[in-house]
């Protein structure tokens, strides 16, 4: 029997401003973490650069069993990463086209995104150990956990056993 995580919509109401408060204070710790790496300069960029990040490894995430040796900082196949449109960005974040055509440019000069000859843009290989951008997950998950643990003492978030 699964386990799956689920929200409950009352409790969530009735806890909208906690909710909303840990949701928020976790992206900021994402944007605080990005941003003491150096390489994201802006909430916006930040934005875009995760778009990017979450695109191309969407075909991996959706196996059912994601093969071990692509569940960390090893490099993708080239068949597992999928490159995003600009316009594609765009329409995923809300940002006008050029807000998004003037940033990706930037960081394409960076070395932050390169050019996918099938079109669109990606994330270098082995960006994140060519980095050493490894330690950013670390105060991410933990704001993380903090509010998944108190969004369930409050009922927002619960595990349904599937009885």
């Amino acid at each position: 029997m699964a386990v799956k995580v689920v929200t409950n919509p009352e409790r969530m109401i009735a806890n909208w401003r906690i909710a909303m408060f840990g949701l928020a204070n976790l992206f900021l710790t994402t944007n605080r973490a990005f941003h003491s790496t150096g390489i994201i300069r802006n909430p916006t960029e930040l934005q875009i650069y995760l778009t990017v990040a979450v695109a191309n490894i969407q075909k991996l995430v959706r196996e059912r069993q994601i093969p071990e040796e692509y569940a960390g900082t090893a490099i993708l196949p080239r068949e597992w990463v999928i490159p995003i449109s600009r316009n594609a960005i765009a329409a995923a974040t809300g940002l006008p086209r050029e807000t998004v055509r003037r940033h990706v440019e930037s960081i394409i000069a960076r070395g932050l995104l390169v050019e996918d000859e099938r079109g669109g843009v990606r994330l270098p290989e082995g960006l994140v150990t060519k980095m050493g951008i490894e330690s950013v997950i670390e105060p991410i998950m933990t704001e993380f956990t903090r509010t998944a643990e108190h969004l369930i003492r409050l009922g927002v978030v619960d595990r349904d056993y599937g009885d």
